[in-house]
This record gives structure tokens, sequence and C-alpha cells, in this order.
């Protein structure tokens, strides 16, 4: 029986059951295989220096591999493809190269088809979303976005909607950039469509990528997540935390729903590249079910750890390019501090889940329509940021989970920490918007400044100060935007089951 893949409960808190595969060079002399190597030497400033990158090239060719992306610059990793059997035995075995693993591949979101058919998502148009059609409002839908009065969005839009310069990065299945919830009359799209990125750019075998365009949705998960980031104030359908920020598509995901540890760290070096400010990311890297993996990635495990080093290399590229990482702590209820398998047996703490327990990167939980915790969500002293609104009910309740843009000028509903990490990423661009300093046409702000102003300005809920399932507490826009440190506490907010004596 295959294993639950993981990434999909993560995506969207789906209880789904999918059938991974992988790439066994093994088993076919003629079949290719894609391989991530990470180069053995030192990390700099501006990027990385391998120990011998001619060699290392060189020794690549002489396994009978061809580079497909060479990512060696900026993080000493590079992808590539192989029918070698050894490859990965040949390489691992030389001083010039500090891991390498298979790549593989896994359905991250069902289709658009099964969510609907499945009841998990909710879809409508402007003018009939449940319950009983929209109040009035500036933006028709905005009186059910229940969310974003939970974290005062409305107020803070008073004092900072967010910046055209500040740039905010989707990584994921790509974003509808026409989706009209994304359009001002005579100033036209938020997204930016020029900048966006494909890192699914090539693929060993199985299904295509579908359209390469970034600002194409080949899902509908991606879209969903930047227009809760960032749907305009338009008079159409829904408002965003921060309507009028810059949204950057990075598409790492293909049109059956297939996405790539390969494309990661591709996508997150990216972002680096292009100095966005904010990145979301409402997934966590995978391997395959012939590993019997889960979504925990081992440093004991060589093709885990070569994931996980790469990923890691990435993120800290990224950062040190001033981009902030904003990610989804999962949906599996796991305290990621005392981890445990479905046996109920601990996971060792070697392994974490990643990006998301990555250093640098800001941890999301999910909040439900009262501010409990969501039942699905993650949660873990030293590993919970901030906790954000993702919804918490029956999948598809617009009352209980979010409502927010799906691709052709549709709305959806669903739920996840998935749809709790964007929330933070808006606050999180709303702070580089109000406080960043311009630069040549640039904002700039050290992504460890936005993420203390993110957890000093949020809502104390659950325990007193710090917990394991809140984090520092539920993410405030208003609050945010005025930099208002000030202890708050709602002590109405329920405490969470979950909580360890």
């Amino acid at each position: 029986m295959p294993r639950m893949i993981r990434l999909a409960a993560v995506a969207l808190g789906f209880a789904v059951t999918l059938g991974g595969f992988s790439i066994d060079a093994g088993a076919d002399a003629n079949v290719t295989s894609r391989y991530v190597v990470v180069l053995a030497g030192t990390e700099t400033v501006e990027g990385f220096v391998a120990v011998d990158r001619a060699a290392a090239l060189a020794l690549v060719q002489t396994a009978g591999g061809v580079v497909q992306n060479d990512l060696s610059s900026q993080v000493g990793v590079l992808m590539v493809e192989s029918a070698n059997a050894l490859f990965a035995q040949t390489l691992s075995s030389s001083r010039l190269v500090a891991e390498v693993g298979q790549d593989w591949r896994w359905q991250a979101f069902p289709s658009y088809e099964q969510a609907v058919a499945s009841g998990q998502l909710t879809v409508c148009d402007r003018k009939n979303c449940p319950p009983g059609g929209p109040e009035a409002s500036a933006d028709p839908l905005e009186a059910l976005q229940w969310d974003m009065d939970q974290i005062d969005a409305p107020e803070a839009h008073a004092v900072q909607a967010g910046s055209r310069s500040v740039d905010v990065g989707i990584l994921d299945s790509g974003v509808d950039g026409h989706h009209p919830d994304f359009l001002v009359d005579g100033q036209g799209s938020n997204v930016d469509c020029a900048r966006g990125h494909n890192s699914v750019s090539f693929l060993p075998t199985g299904p295509g990528v579908g359209t390469p365009d970034p600002c194409v949705d080949n899902q509908f998960h991606g879209t969903h997540v930047a227009g809760t980031v960032a749907a305009q104030a338009n008079g159409i359908g829904v408002v965003g935390v921060a309507p009028n920020v810059t949204l950057v598509p990075v598409k790492t995901c293909d049109a059956s729903g297939y996405c790539y540890a390969s494309a990661v760290v591709d996508a997150i070096t990216y972002a680096g590249d292009a100095k966005l400010d904010v990145i979301n990311m409402s997934f966590f890297v995978d391997d395959d079910a012939f590993q019997e993996s889960t979504e925990f990635k081992c440093t004991s495990d060589p093709t885990q750890r070569s994931f996980r080093e790469a990923v890691e290399r990435a993120l800290r590229y990224a950062v040190k390019k001033g981009v902030t990482p904003v990610a989804a702590l999962g949906n599996s209820d796991q305290d990621l501090a005392n981890p445990k398998d479905e046996n109920g047996n601990p996971i060792s703490n070697e392994c974490e889940v990643v990006p998301a327990e990555s250093p640098g990167v800001i941890g999301t939980t999910s909040l439900g329509n009262q501010s409990q915790k969501a039942t699905y969500s993650n949660y873990g002293f030293g590993e919970a940021d901030v906790a954000a609104p993702g919804g918490s009910g029956t999948t598809g309740d617009c009352r209980t989970t979010i409502l927010s843009t799906l691709p052709g000028g549709l709305y959806g509903c669903i739920q996840g920490t998935s749809m709790a990490s964007p929330h933070a990423a808006g606050v999180a661009a709303l702070i580089v918007s109000q406080f960043g300093k311009l630069k040549g046409g640039d904002v700039d702000m050290s992504p460890s400044a936005v993420q203390s102003r993110l957890q000093a300005t949020a809502v104390d809920i659950g325990l007193p100060g710090y917990d394991e399932c809140f984090g520092h507490g539920r993410i405030n826009a208003f609050r945010a935007v005025k930099n208002d440190q000030s202890p708050a506490r709602d002590a109405l907010a329920p405490y969470c089951p979950e909580y360890t004596e």
C-alpha cells in the first residue's frame, strides 16, 4: 500500500492517498535519472566557491552525466541527468562532492477536478459564493473573509496596503496573472509575469510541465495562495493581506501536480538572484514511496541528506540576498520538537521538515475561525514561529475555511497550513513596505528584522508568552504596520489541546 504523500497534506490539508513512484536507473540501464549533486566547497557572502569546479564538472561528464542546471556559483549545486546506474556511487566517492542523491517526483497537489469531485474544494464566482451570496462591501466577497478580520488586515490597509516596490515570490504551481482580482483599471496587474520563473525546466520522464509560463497556473493552488497575499482592492472579489505589493510567480510543480526537489532548490536560488523581498513556500521537500520516507528529512539517509543540504544552502543564499522566507509548518498534527511515526514511535531529532524547520525560515501554524489551533496543523516548541488563519472545519465550507482566488476568474474555499503561510508572508510584505529603505528602486530590509517585527507585533494567544502551538502568537497586520510591540493578549483564544505537561 503506497504511503500518504505528505506534501499534499501540507499544501491543502487534504486527507488523500496517492501512489508515488521513483525513477530507478538500476532497474534499466537505459533509463535516464536525475540527480542533485552538492559540491564540496565554501559558502561566501556572494555565493559559493567549489573546491575545484572544473574538476567536478569533468567528473560528472566522465561518470556519464549531463548538467541540466548549474547553480554551482550560487549554492554549489548541480542538477544532472545520467543513464549510468553507478553515477551516484561514483560521485559520492570523490572529495569534490559533498552529497549526491537521486531526484524524485511526487504529486504535490490533487488536480482541480479531483479536489472539486471530492468536495474538498468549493468553487464559486463572485456572484454566488456561499453562504447565501455576498453582503454589500467595497469588494463583494470581502464580507466572507473572516481570516482578514482575524488579523486586522482592513485596519492595516488604512496605514499601509503594500508597496509595488516590494516583491513577494509565490513558489507554487504558477499564478493566474490575468485573474480579475489582480487587475486595477489603468494600473494593470500586480503579478509580474516578466520576472516570473519556471523552475520545472526539464523532466526525465513522465508527465510534462504543462504550460511553462509561470503566469499560467497548471493547478489551482498557487493562484489561491497568491490571492491571500495580494488580491487587489479593486471592487471585484476578495482583498489580500498586502493588496498593493508585487507578486512574482515561481513555478515548481508540473501539470499533473508533480514537484521536484531540484525545482525547489532552483526556485529558492532564483528568489535570491532576483532579490525578492519575501517568498511563500506552502510545501515541504519530499522523496518517493519507494524509499518509504515521510515528510522528515534525516541526515542519516544519503538521499534525504543531499536534498536537505541543497535546499538549506539555497535558503542561506536567498537570505543573504535579502529574502525573507515563510513556510507552512505542515498538516500532520505533529509535535515537530518530539515527532513520531505512524506507529507512535519517536522520530529522531536529526530528522526535520524542510524548509519549515530550516534556519531562518518563518514556520507558520494554522488557526481556525475562533483562533483555535487547526486540528491538522503541525506545531512544536522552537519550531512554531507564528500562527495565522488557515481554516479548521469542513473542508470547502467558506465560513470556516479560506476564501481566495482560483484560475479563470473564479474563487474557492480550502484549508491547510498552506493557507496560513501566505497570511504571514503578506504581513511580512507589509512590514517591508512600511519600514524598508528604498535603494535604487528596490526596498531593503534585513530578513532578521522582518521576522523580529512580525513576531514582536503578534497577539499572544494560548499559554502566556511563547508556546509550542502558536509560537510568538497570532500575526496582526495592524500592529505590524504601526510597529506596535506593546504586550497584547487575546485571553479568549482557546488553548491548544496538544500542550504537553
